[in-house]
């Protein structure tokens, strides 16, 4: 009698362990990965804005773009955004794009900082109902509205891309951007 409980709850725990596999399979990080490779991206995005001499942060290449302050508050502002649509999750300052913060080299690396330490405080405390929650964006055009798993993926890319313009703007004005390390 005992033997068959045994081969059952041997079963039962190899199954759990398939499909706790299978999920993390399917998955394409997990959160202790994850939260590193923001804490990652935190530090290098304040390394861009470190290595750009104060006199700079007007510059922008034409009169289209940002200025290197303006990219570094829109990184900033956007994940304090987005996250807190995400969480619900007072951030430690608001973010209206109308009327973003000042851009100056000091605002910039307080804001950066307050808004990445916002970031690696809620990203662990996201519930799947939050994952699974959909928005309608209207900037989203051709693609299907986002849920908050979608969200938290372009977030981090959108920070990699305006850092990146960033890198770019420095590289103009003949100053080398820090290295990247993963």
């Amino acid at each position: 009698m005992l033997r068959p409980r045994i081969l059952f709850a041997l079963s039962l725990l190899l199954s759990c362990a398939a499909a706790a596999q299978t999920a993390k399979l399917n998955s394409v990080l997990d959160l202790p990965e994850f939260l590193h490779d923001w804490q990652i991206s935190k530090q290098f995005t304040i390394d861009v804005a470190n290595a750009m001499p104060a006199e700079f942060y007007s510059f922008k290449p034409n009169p289209e773009e940002m200025t290197f302050g303006e990219q570094m508050i829109h990184i900033a502002g956007a994940n304090v955004y987005r996250f807190r649509e995400i969480t619900g999750i007072k951030p430690p300052f608001d973010f209206d794009p109308s009327k973003p913060p000042a851009s100056d080299k000091q605002n910039v690396l307080k804001t950066l900082e307050q808004s990445f330490d916002y970031v690696l405080d809620v990203l662990p405390k996201i519930t799947p109902e939050q994952l699974q929650h959909t928005w309608h964006i209207p900037s989203w055009k051709g693609r299907n509205d986002p849920d908050g798993r979608a969200m938290i993926l372009n977030m981090f890319v959108h920070t990699a891309h305006h850092r990146a313009q960033c890198e770019v703007y420095m590289r103009a004005k003949g100053i080398k951007p820090p290295d990247y390390t993963f």
